[in-house]
């Protein structure tokens, strides 16, 4: 069995049991470690789902929290924070965010479509009155 484990570079003997089970299937040791990357993936996703679940039901967020739920790099968020174009508090030395603030402004920060901006000109041309030379 510790022939196996030092081959595949398994983590414990219980994996090695495994490897060594599966093996005895018919099952090739690349085989099986490719099924064993392809569950701890599927593991990793499924983390990852369960944490975004998690942070959409909180209603403050710490600074690393708020980067992750606008889907920002930190660096971008402190530019925003340190220039206040972006809600947030500050007690002492810590940044936190309001959920609800972070989605108004997004929202605030909406782009027109090209139809609407057309529309949008079109109103203010009518509206103006014809310059006279």
């Amino acid at each position: 069995m510790e022939t196996i484990a030092k081959k595949v570079h398994v983590e414990n003997m219980e994996q090695a049991l495994v490897l060594a089970e599966q093996m005895l299937e018919g099952k090739s040791a690349a085989q099986v470690l490719a099924h064993q990357i392809f569950e701890q993936q599927q593991t990793e996703e499924r983390i990852d789902a369960l944490e975004g679940i998690f942070l959409c039901q909180k209603e403050i967020f710490n600074f690393d929290e708020a980067a992750s739920y606008l889907n920002m790099s930190r660096s971008t968020l402190y530019k925003l924070t340190s220039s206040k174009s972006i809600p947030h508090y500050k007690p002492n030395r810590f940044v936190f965010f309001e959920k609800a603030e972070l989605d108004k402004w997004i929202r605030d920060h909406r782009v027109m479509t090209v139809d609407e901006m057309d529309a949008a000109v079109q109103s203010y041309c009518t509206k103006q009155p014809l310059a006279t030379v």
